[in-house]
């Protein structure tokens, strides 16, 4: 039976121009002079998949039709944004299995809520007792749950991913369902224990019960890194290994508590690789940022806190971490270009001239947000982020 060749999804920027893209951020991360200061907006899938007429219902529902919608998505962020993102391929940018921040809980006993109309969420934790520490310790992590719902998920992307061609202008055509990426990031130890501990009660059993804490982020780091290993062997992924994580929960504790509780797990998940090291937290992370640098010694810091002091940032981490942020998501959601523009240009002031710095919010423009606030941090590296 004759089968009609599948119509190719032209992306409507020129090859050339990925590439340009692709070079500028390079450099940028090389401590190297680019034409000018790269920007790339934290554009998460809430904002994003509406935007291809797809519920998040459905989404969520049906693997083929996540794979396609992420593809549409990106076609619509690269040709409405103006980004120096330069691929559509991976985890958490295209062509992955998208279960967003609920993977790892919903995979160590977890109940996870799909709503209708929105990115799914955790629900209540459950790990009380020394039992369910025992149950938790017992847990098949990686063929349970929501990384069993990633692996289906994996397997059907890819075979219909012929399906699915991609073509920049004048570029090749791609597939970016033929490897799609497993969720090989992490919401860091801290922030798993509080999915599944409750984070009130996780709190609380920091000052009341530290040695109940200490065992429960040893289990949840073993679980972490169990699954990472399996994702680099399932994808085959490259070594180095590069990872990029968060504990966005551990944001506030004080710097001795999180090195006394959280930093030796923090210290046997970052050195479980070898390759580029990003980490991400929210809020006004200044009292932690020598720890990030000295001790677990990050190449990037990535969509940083809008509340982190400038001048602080620049002190501990300029010309020695790559700066990805950081202006505030809640002003280029309600402001206006020009305010956008001059934020930007304030990041720009402080932190160019060590090199190594991205702009981007910091961290994650909501949905509902003004195009042209997004393109104004653009407008604003190039009026202001030109080097010489």
């Amino acid at each position: 039976m004759f089968m009609h060749k599948p119509e190719v999804i032209e992306i409507a920027v020129p090859y050339e121009e990925i590439e340009a893209r692709r070079e500028r951020v390079t450099k940028a991360k090389r401590f190297e002079t680019p034409d000018r200061v790269p920007v790339i907006p934290a554009i998460g899938h809430r904002l994003m998949i509406p935007q291809t007429g797809v519920s998040f219902r459905d989404y969520y529902r049906n693997p083929e039709t996540m794979l396609r919608a992420q593809i549409l998505g990106q076609k619509w962020l690269m040709e409405n944004v103006r980004t120096d993102a330069h691929s559509i391929t991976g985890a958490w940018v295209g062509a992955w299995t998208d279960f967003q921040n609920t993977f790892e809980a919903g995979s160590l006993g977890c109940e996870v809520v799909f709503p209708d109309d929105d990115i799914p969420w955790v629900g209540p934790g459950w790990v009380k007792t020394d039992d369910d520490l025992g149950r938790l310790e017992a847990m098949d992590f990686v063929h349970s749950g929501i990384n069993q719902k990633q692996l289906d998920y994996r397997r059907a992307m890819m075979a219909v991913a012929e399906k699915y061609p991609v073509r920049f202008q004048g570029g090749p055509i791609f597939y970016p369902g033929a490897n799609p990426a497993l969720t090989h990031t992490s919401d860091g130890p801290f922030g798993v224990a509080g999915d599944v501990m409750g984070q009130t009660e996780l709190f609380t059993a920091v000052y009341e019960n530290p040695d109940f804490v200490r065992e429960l982020l040893r289990i949840v780091t073993d679980k972490l890194i169990e699954w990472l290993d399996f994702c680099w062997e399932e994808e085959r992924l490259p070594t180095p290994k590069d990872f990029a994580w968060t504990d966005d929960l551990a944001v506030s504790l004080s710097a001795k508590s999180f090195r006394e509780l959280v930093l030796p797990e923090e210290k046997r998940l970052r050195f479980h690789f070898d390759g580029w090291l990003s980490l991400h937290m929210c809020g006004k992370t200044d009292h932690l940022l020598e720890i990030f640098v000295d001790e677990l010694k990050i190449n990037e810091f990535q969509g940083y806190g809008y509340q982190v002091n400038l001048d602080r940032v620049a002190e501990v981490m300029g010309g020695r971490v790559v700066l990805v942020g950081n202006v505030n998501p809640m002003l280029i959601y309600s402001g206006t270009p020009e305010q956008v523009r001059e934020a930007t240009r304030l990041v720009i002031e402080k932190l160019a001239h060590f090199r190594g710095l991205i702009i981007q919010d910091g961290s994650n423009i909501p949905p509902g947000t003004p195009i042209e606030n997004i393109n104004a941090m653009t407008e604003a590296a190039e009026m202001y982020g030109r080097h010489a």
